[in-house]
């Protein structure tokens, strides 16, 4: 993973864009091994990814700047 310098909250939504799209690529990958211990664990790791997406969403829209 990159380094980020003078983290903002921007950039760190848009790694975490980044990131949820990765997790969807998973996902499909490995569609055909649905029910497995990984699949699922790959599905767990989306649901967060988009939960800390969705927060950090949240808390800019709601004026926050990580001051």
């Amino acid at each position: 993973m990159q380094t980020l310098k003078d983290l903002t909250l921007d950039k760190l939504i848009n790694l975490y864009e980044g990131v949820v799209v990765h997790d969807r690529k998973q996902i499909e990958e490995w569609d055909g091994h649905r029910g497995t211990p990984i699949y699922e664990i790959k599905q767990r790791t989306l649901a967060q990814d988009k939960m800390i997406l969705g927060a950090l969403k949240c808390a800019k829209a709601n004026g926050f700047t990580g001051e």
